[in-house]
């Protein structure tokens, strides 16, 4: 299943312009503010309302609790982290990601979340936003650490909920981190014992694969097989409902390892 399907809106100058990104740097996370409104509202919002208003705003990808929809593909540019929100005391626009300066929109890609009609950010829209940038991490060779929030470009409260709690920031970098890095399933015992066969043991043989036949005998592991192994061998093959040759051959080998 796709994590999210596309419907782009309409190329125009306020929510669409058609400008080439320069490049993929960073991912600006948002959330939109608007309490109720889906992700298909807001692909609407951007195809008609927006434009008819002469605003000029967007992001690239809008994420609830079901779905997630792309509106303007990820080559092009978003008005999304450019905002003039605070300036310090000399009048310079604050810019809190050097590698964006001076415009954001121009180097990332923006995902917004969609908002509970209590004001929260529901915890399906936070996976489902976590799974997306993990996706978008991938295709741009980025990681949880080119996750930014919109405040931290321009200093706008968003999204607030993270913003008012750094630590829910991070819990998704973190889910997203787990995403791209996935724990590697340990290996059983049987996994770890299990030796590929490697042809007819028997007295007199030599070398690395008699020591672990040894060690599996619970016996002196010297790497040759003499007498005493060719017994331990049979007192295995008996046990074990085999013929009682000493030797290892398949039938042995698989019961061994």
């Amino acid at each position: 299943m796709a994590l999210w399907k596309n419907d782009f809106i309409t190329i125009n100058k306020y929510t669409r312009p058609s400008i080439k990104l320069k490049a993929i740097k960073k991912i600006v996370l948002h959330w939109t503010a608007n309490p109720g409104a889906s992700a298909e509202n807001h692909q609407r919002y951007f195809n008609g309302t927006a434009i008819k208003n002469k605003t000029y705003a967007s992001a690239h990808i809008f994420v609830d609790p079901n779905e997630a929809i792309c509106i303007i593909p990820f080559d092009e540019v978003a008005y999304h982290a450019n905002d003039q929100y605070e300036r310090n005391s000399r009048g310079e626009v604050f810019r809190g990601v050097p590698e964006l300066a001076p415009n954001a929109n121009l180097l990332t890609v923006g995902v917004e979340m969609c908002v509970e009609r209590d004001g929260s950010i529901s915890s399906a829209t936070i996976k489902r936003a976590a799974t997306v940038i993990a996706a978008l991490c991938k295709a741009y060779k980025l990681d949880e650490n080119d996750i930014v929030r919109h405040y931290d470009v321009t200093h706008k409260l968003c999204p607030k909920p993270f913003v008012d709690d750094p630590e829910k920031f991070n819990d998704f970098k973190a889910q997203v981190r787990a995403i791209l890095n996935p724990p590697k399933k340990p290996i059983s015992t049987s996994q770890k014992d299990s030796i590929p066969y490697k042809g007819i043991l028997k007295e007199g043989s030599r070398g690395a694969t008699i020591k672990k036949v040894q060690q599996k005998l619970k016996i002196t592991a010297d790497g040759i097989f003499g007498p005493n192994t060719e017994k331990a061998v049979k007192n295995f093959q008996v046990k074990n409902g085999l013929a009682a040759d000493g030797i290892v051959g398949p039938k042995t080998w698989s019961k061994l390892f």
